[in-house]
C-alpha cells in the first residue's frame, strides 16, 4: 500500500474499511468499523460554520463515549471531519460474527437494498450524529473509503491531519443492537407502507406520467438537485416520456432556475444536464421504495 500511496505522490490515498477478496468472504463479513462524516456543507448556512462544526464534532464524540465508551480516530480531511471507531458485536459466547447469522434479522432482510453489514454502519452514523451527518455519504462494505493521515486531498489541496488519535481498544458496540433492531422495524413498516400506496394509487399511468415525478417538476426545491437531476428527472423525462434532448434540457433548465431562485445552485446546471443526457442510457426513475432507502432526507421531503 506504501508504494502505491508513493507513486500516487500521497494524493487521494484511501483504505477500504471492509476489505475482503473473493464474494464468498461477503457473508463472513461483520461490523467492525463505524465511520463518519462531518462536512463543512452541512453549516453552509451558518454565520460560523467551522464553530457549528465543531459543535457537531463535539456532540458525536460525547455520544459516542456514552453508548459504546468508544474513543475514535478524528481527521480534518480538508473540508471537514471524518471519525473511525473500531468496533465489535459479540454473541454471548464472545465471538464475533455476522449480523447475518443473528436469526433475529432474518425477517428484515428482503426490505433491504443492502446487506446487513452496509446497512448497519449507515444506520450507526446517522445515530451517533442524530442525522446532522453528509447526508450524500453512504459508506457500504464496498466503498468504505477512509483517508490516510498527512496524504492530500487533492479537491482542496490540503494534507489529512490527525486531530484524535484512536485509543486502540476495538469497543463492544452491542448496545447498538436494539436501536438498529428498531431502525429496521421501521424501515419495514415504510417499505410496506410504499407498496400499499403505490398499489393502490398506481403512480404509473396510461398516459406515461408518474404523479409524484411531475409534482416534483412543479416544484422547485433548495437541496438535492444533482441527485434529483441524475436519478429521477433525465431518466423520467428521456426514458419513460421519451423527450427529446432538446426538450429535456429546457424543461431541466427552467426548473433548475427556480431551484436557483429559492436556494443558489453551486454548479453550472446547463452544462452538467448535457454531461448526463450524453451518459443516460435506457435507465429508469428511482422507485419510492428504492429512494427511501438510498436518500431518505429527499423521500421526507418529497413527502411533504
Amino acid at each position: 500500500m506504501m508504494n502505491y500511496f508513493k507513486q500516487a505522490n500521497s494524493r487521494d490515498c484511501r483504505i477500504n474499511g471492509y476489505p475482503f477478496h473473493h464474494e464468498n468472504e461477503r457473508m463472513n463479513l461483520y461490523p467492525s468499523f463505524i465511520f463518519i462524516d462531518l462536512d463543512l456543507s452541512l453549516c453552509s448556512s451558518c454565520k460560523y460554520p467551522i464553530r457549528k462544526l465543531d459543535y457537531i464534532l463535539k456532540q458525536t464524540l460525547k455520544k459516542i463515549k456514552k453508548e459504546i465508551d468508544g474513543h475514535p480516530t478524528v481527521l480534518w480531511t480538508g473540508s471537514g471531519y471524518h471519525i473511525y471507531q473500531p468496533i465489535k458485536i459479540i454473541t454471548k459466547d464472545n465471538e464475533k460474527q455476522s449480523l447475518e447469522n443473528f436469526s433475529e434479522f432474518n425477517e428484515f432482510i428482503p426490505f433491504l437494498r443492502n446487506d446487513l453489514t452496509t446497512e448497519f454502519i449507515r444506520f450507526a452514523s446517522k445515530y451517533f450524529t442524530n442525522n446532522k451527518g453528509d447526508p450524500k455519504h453512504n459508506p457500504s462494505i464496498y466503498s468504505c473509503l477512509i483517508r490516510i493521515p498527512e496524504s492530500i486531498n487533492s479537491k482542496y489541496n490540503e494534507k489529512v491531519k490527525i486531530i484524535q488519535e484512536w485509543d486502540g481498544i476495538e469497543v463492544i458496540a452491542t448496545a447498538l443492537v436494539l436501536p438498529f433492531m428498531d431502525h429496521l422495524i421501521q424501515l419495514k413498516i415504510e417499505v410496506e407502507e410504499v407498496k400499499k400506496r403505490e398499489v393502490k394509487s398506481s403512480f404509473l399511468k396510461d398516459n406515461k406520467k408518474i404523479l409524484w415525478i411531475e409534482k416534483l417538476l412543479d416544484t422547485p426545491i433548495e437541496d438535492h438537485r444533482y441527485f434529483c437531476l441524475w436519478h429521477i428527472l433525465i431518466p423520467y423525462l428521456k426514458n419513460i416520456k421519451r423527450l427529446s434532448e432538446n426538450e429535456v434540457f429546457s424543461i431541466l433548465v427552467e426548473w433548475l432556475d427556480r431551484c436557483d431562485r429559492l436556494n443558489k445552485v453551486k454548479w453550472r446546471y446547463p452544462q452538467r444536464i448535457k454531461e448526463q443526457l450524453r451518459k443516460g442510457k435506457g435507465y429508469l426513475p428511482i422507485s419510492l421504495e428504492n429512494l427511501m432507502k438510498e436518500n431518505y432526507e429527499l423521500y421526507k421531503l418529497l413527502q411533504d
